[in-house]
């Protein structure tokens, strides 16, 4: 696999982490709205990181 690749693959995962940590499957302890802001900021983060990766296929 290639940097790029695996860079979209840790971004695609880390996307995945964060929505499952907000879903219903994962609801162990409930979220402070402090730590939401930050998860939703933090997703907000990787998909822009994510949607920068794939440019680079569209070169």
């Amino acid at each position: 696999m290639n940097d790029t690749v695996k860079q979209l693959d840790a971004q695609l995962n880390a996307l995945k982490k964060g929505l499952f940590l907000m879903s219903p499957r994962d609801r162990v302890r409930a979220l402070s709205a402090h730590e939401t802001d930050d998860l939703i900021h933090d997703l907000q983060d990787t998909a822009d990181q994510a949607l920068k990766t794939l440019e680079g296929f569209k070169d």
